[in-house]
């Protein structure tokens, strides 16, 4: 799944991709594919054929995550930029140092956690959502089931089940301030309520174990192996390229990246030149007339500046 490879681009484009790619319940998405649609038929089209699970919505419950980007990749790839001139073998010692280094870290937080605490993620989000669950208030229907009321929408909640009528709480593991606002009416402790992977037992066993420290190459036992020579490459005219190749339609990296405004129906996305909604246009009558007014007004003034003379 690619968009702009496929020519669909833009400002306006790239913000109801992202409402419906955000959307944890089918309403949401449904209305953001909507206006994909009067924006941009073909666009919706190409979604709708899309095999991957590109909406959170989508997303298996039983995963208990909603990320959907890959970050971590661009993370992974900054850090090991300084390393990236270096030969082979440094550029995977300077890695595995680094993993060791991350690694151990988190090794040694697991250790020190309590049975049944957070982890830092879900710590935050539960904070986070706390104080978001200020502003929503809770009426209990009975059986376990609580109406929440946010704004102007009504939320179904049920505690049995951990459900929201948002689908927050099921993609992410993570009760939402909706959820949070009943727990907290019901006097409960929202630890409770969140997913087991979120908590100790689940970290201490994904740092079960860290990355030993190794000695230094001259120390390694000698197998009498072959040595294996690095290939021949015959270096290439000019200065060698550092940055990423990218895509005909991506952003170059320095360049200037604006929201493009049409000059005639003042949307976003487009130009005046690529503009397919009409609107009040600056033809060569326009323009004529105003160099027609320019040339009066020089004239004229030509005219004054003679009879000063």
């Amino acid at each position: 799944m690619n968009c702009k490879n496929n020519g669909f681009s833009g400002s306006a484009f790239f913000k109801l991709f992202w409402i419906a790619a955000n959307a944890h319940n089918e309403y949401v998405y449904g209305k953001a594919l909507e206006k994909i649609t009067a924006h941009d038929p073909n666009a919706a089209a190409y979604l709708d054929t899309c095999q991957e699970q590109w909406s959170r919505h989508m997303f298996d419950p039983a995963v208990c995550c909603d990320h959907n980007t890959t970050n971590f990749v661009e993370s992974f790839n900054a850090c090991t930029k300084p390393y990236r001139d270096m030969p082979v073998f440094s550029l995977l010692e300077a890695i595995r140092k680094w993993c060791m280094e991350r690694v151990g870290a988190r090794f040694d937080m697991a250790i020190d956690m309590e049975d049944g605490q957070l982890t830092e993620y879900a710590k935050k989000e539960v904070d986070e959502r706390t104080g978001e669950s200020r502003f929503c208030y809770a009426t209990a229907c009975g059986g376990g089931e609580f109406e929440v009321r946010d704004a102007h929408v009504n939320f179904p909640i049920r505690l049995s089940t951990r459900s929201c009528g948002c689908g927050k709480w099921q993609i992410s593991g993570i009760p939402c301030k909706h959820a949070l606002r009943v727990i907290y009416d019901q006097r409960l402790n929202p630890i409770d309520f969140v997913s087991p992977f979120f908590k100790s037992a689940a970290y201490k066993l994904t740092y079960a174990d860290h990355i030993h420290p190794m000695s230094d190459p001259t120390q390694w036992p000698n197998f009498s192996l072959p040595t294996i020579q690095p290939p021949v490459i015959k270096r290439q005219a000019g200065r060698p390229a550092k940055k990423r190749k990218r895509g005909p339609n991506e952003p170059r990296k320095g360049k200037r990246n604006s929201n493009v405004k049409c000059g005639k129906c003042r949307e976003f996305g487009h130009n005046s030149r690529t503009c397919k909604n009409g609107g009040p246009s600056t033809g060569p009558s326009t323009s004529a007339a105003a160099g027609a007014s320019t040339s009066q007004g020089g004239s004229r003034g030509r005219k004054r500046a003679n009879t000063a003379t």
